[in-house]
């Protein structure tokens, strides 16, 4: 009799232990669709509420869609709830957006510069949208950064994937590839993509705390010349184009 009290206790404690175990470490909750976790803050960084109210924004805070960013000397490490990050640099005014509604924005940058490492969509998932005052960039997985002047210019640089481009007059957008870049002025379509050079010391480190923070590509892939929807000038002096922002 004993020796079958022990045959049932057994896999009964077991499972006890089991079940236990599962209680004390629950699967995390998944983030709502349009939200944020703060991965990393550093310097001067205030967060709001869509009501405006303030945020103590620290490692681990879950920021609700339309919370407002706004870095002064610092920045922002973003977990999003898609599993793309997003760096928002210092002196940037940035919102959060929930796809779902309005425009269909992840984020939008009013000021300042990002730099995203956006997950891959598969099949028919829709594509990853953000905007800016003068332009709108999607994509399907990839990495870029965004810059929105206060001159009213947005400026895109791919390192990773595809980008398209789109102002918000009727012209057709550009498709930027990897190693090249393209500006959108206030009421006018997307430049034709131009290859990126390497323009200084400010440039090259920014983009050294891109591949520390998010991962991104080495300074060979950021060089190497890809393909684009339009050929760039093969002459840019002829072009007038000069860099303003």
């Amino acid at each position: 009799m004993t020796t079958m009290r022990q045959f049932w206790t057994a896999p009964l404690m077991l499972l006890a232990v089991l079940a236990s175990a599962a209680g004390q470490n629950p699967a995390p909750t998944p983030l709502p669709v349009g939200s944020a976790t703060i991965a990393e803050v550093k310097g001067e960084v205030e967060f709001h509420s869509a009501q405006g109210e303030a945020v103590t924004g620290q490692r681990g805070t879950v920021l609700a869609a339309d919370s407002k960013i706004d870095t002064a000397k610092g920045s922002v490490l973003l977990d999003l709830s898609d599993g793309s990050q997003i760096l928002v640099k210092a002196n940037s005014h940035v919102v959060l957006r929930s796809p779902a509604q309005d425009k269909g924005y992840w984020l939008e940058l009013l000021l300042g510069k990002i730099n995203a490492k956006v997950q891959k969509r598969l099949g028919n998932t829709p594509s990853f949208r953000m905007g800016t005052p003068t332009a709108v960039i999607t994509v399907r997985g990839t990495r870029f950064s965004v810059e929105f002047s206060k001159k009213q210019k947005t400026r895109v640089e791919v390192y990773e994937g595809l980008v398209e481009v789109a102002g918000f007059l009727q012209g057709a957008p550009v498709l930027l590839r990897p190693g090249f870049s393209t500006r959108v002025d206030l009421n006018r379509d997307p430049e034709v993509p131009r290859e990126m050079m390497n323009r200084g010391q400010g440039r090259d480190d920014d983009h050294r705390e891109f591949n520390q923070k998010m991962g991104g590509p080495g300074d060979d892939d950021r060089q190497r010349p890809g393909s684009q929807q339009q050929a760039p000038p093969k002459n840019d002096s002829s072009s007038g184009h000069t860099r303003d922002d």
